[in-house]
């Protein structure tokens, strides 16, 4: 029995599989393909060396060699597949077996193009990156090479000179800042006021081809400002009220425009004209304030003709109200403060004091006036001309002898450009000298000012916003044996004149402000500004 199952045990392992071959076959087919896939890898390792030995520049992955490798491998395993069982065993193979080795053998022979496929999907983005950069700079290099020669293919036939190279030509820019700061108009300024200079402003008003549209009486009015043949904070006022007067009459809106909004383009035109012939005073730019407010309110609906009209009333309606109404209510305020037999003093040429003093003469009173006058514009000779005609007795005095005449004097009457929030009075330089010294003297001192002239600019000092003038005004004419060392003023590179226009007067050193509303101190500007803010309103 033991002898019998054995036999068959043994008849079971000898048995024929379905490709036709025994166990013992299909182990040795197997040794086979081993062995002739460990030749055809180390053949596949030395192709790929010799590749890589010829193009160095293209490098090779791993990817690309393992799909080469298996490549190989399945042809062999294919091969020897076919030939082993002809060998081994001389049986035919069924139809199904052949159809499965000729799929086999299609498949095979679209792996390696496949795998070339996946390898170049395989290469990681930092191995693309490099490639791609690789790429670039030979390209670089070849036109690097390239434009040379190019440029002596032009340059020889025609023998033009390169351009100097970028370092030269930063260099040639510099060399004209350095001659610019060389000039006299850079080197005479002042640091502390280097802010207020402008422009040459004479220069820039003979210019009119770069100002458009701007209106004939505007362009008469800037020259008599930078000629300072109009001075004073009223009188420049008045003129550019004037001038507005023109314009709205001469004014013709071109079709399919608005009246008041063509009006308003054509006034900033006039008043950019007027500001670079010389800054506007707070009184300028206060009445243009309430112009344009006016103008802005009148009905769109209305004709021209209506329009010109009411905005003639508005210009009429601010003269007579803010200017001629508030000096005749300063003038009759003053005049109960001016007794018989006073001594005032006042400095420079203002409208307003001028006006005080004349009907206080007229009224019967009898009084004596000290006009202290300073250089370079010497107002107080004409405040002093027209006192004397009218038949005042007065005393013309420099400002360097104010602290002699001073001790004689009873009231000090003073004009003003501005009054600002803060208390502080602006007006023409040597006003704070004066006003200092009648406080030492313990002499009355008032300003007399109108309320358009308040300002809400908060000021300490004459050095933040001022106005500079003409240094040239400044230089003594000498006589022809001792000429004045001013003179030639412009080639000495270590002296800078400085023509300021205004100072500031602290609080302090003012008695009180004779306004049309009332004699207030200076510290109630502030209060004045929001009443007139409200009564616009």
């Amino acid at each position: 029995m033991d002898t019998q199952k054995k036999s068959q045990q043994n008849i079971k392992k000898e048995k024929v599989g379905t490709d036709g071959l025994t166990k013992k076959e299909r182990r040795a087919l197997k040794v086979q393909a081993k062995q002739s896939l460990e030749n055809n890898v180390a053949v596949t390792n030395n192709k790929v060396n010799s590749h890589e030995i010829k193009e160095n520049t293209k490098p090779v992955s791993t990817a690309v060699v393992n799909n080469v490798v298996s490549n190989e491998i399945n042809k062999n395993v294919l091969n020897s597949v076919n030939e082993t069982p002809s060998e081994s065993t001389n049986k035919q193979l069924t139809d199904k077996e052949r159809r499965k080795l000729e799929w086999e053998k299609k498949l095979a022979e679209q792996k390696p193009k496949d795998g070339v496929k996946d390898s170049k999907e395989s290469l990681s983005k930092a191995e693309l990156k490099a490639k791609r950069r690789e790429q670039q700079e030979a390209q670089r290099l070849a036109k690097a090479e390239v434009k040379p020669i190019i440029k002596k293919a032009e340059l020889e036939p025609t023998q033009i000179i390169p351009p100097p190279p970028k370092e030269n030509k930063v260099e040639i820019k510099k060399s004209p800042i350095k001659k610019e700061m060389n000039k006299p108009s850079q080197v005479h300024k002042v640091q502390l006021v280097q802010h207020l200079y402008g422009s040459g402003l004479k220069s820039e008003c003979k210019v009119l081809a770069v100002y458009k549209d701007v209106h004939p009486a505007f362009i008469k009015l800037g020259v008599q400002y930078s000629n300072k043949t109009i001075l004073g904070s009223n009188s420049r006022c008045l003129g550019l009220l004037n001038a507005l007067r023109h314009l709205v009459d001469d004014l013709q809106t071109p079709p399919k425009q608005e009246f008041c909004r063509y009006l308003e383009s054509v006034l900033k035109n006039c008043t950019s004209y007027l500001q670079n012939c010389r800054p506007f005073a707070v009184s300028m730019t206060n009445a243009l304030r309430h112009f344009k407010l006016q103008l802005t309110q009148i009905d769109s609906n209305l004709k021209d003709n209506e329009k010109r009209a009411k905005l003639q009333d508005v210009i009429d309606i601010y003269i007579n109200d803010d200017i001629r109404k508030a000096g005749d209510a300063i003038s009759m305020k003053v005049n109960e403060k001016i007794k018989n037999g006073d001594i005032i003093l006042t400095y420079g040429c203002s409208s307003l004091i001028r006006k005080i003093l004349l009907e206080a003469h007229k009224d019967g009173k009898k009084f004596e006036v000290v006009v202290i006058d300073g250089r370079p514009l010497f107002e107080g000779r004409e405040m002093a001309r027209r006192l004397v005609e009218a038949g005042i007795k007065c005393t013309y005095v420099l400002i360097n002898a104010v602290s002699y005449i001073m001790s004689s004097v009873t009231k000090v009457l003073l004009g003003a450009h501005a009054l600002l929030t803060n208390g502080y009075v602006m007006s023409r330089i040597g006003t704070a000298q004066v006003a200092l010294v009648a406080q030492a003297y313990n002499k009355p001192v008032l300003v007399c000012c109108e309320t358009y002239k308040f300002s809400e600019r908060v000021q300490t000092d004459s050095f933040v916003y001022n106005e500079i003038d003409d240094p040239d005004k400044l230089s003594v004419m000498g006589s022809s044996e001792k000429p004045s060392p001013l003179n030639n003023w412009k080639d000495n590179s270590k002296l800078t004149p400085l023509n300021l226009l205004y100072d500031v007067t602290p609080p302090d050193l003012v008695t009180a402000v004779v306004t049309e509303i009332a004699i207030l101190p200076c510290t109630s500007v502030p209060v004045v500004l929001r009443i007139n803010a409200n009564d616009a309103v």
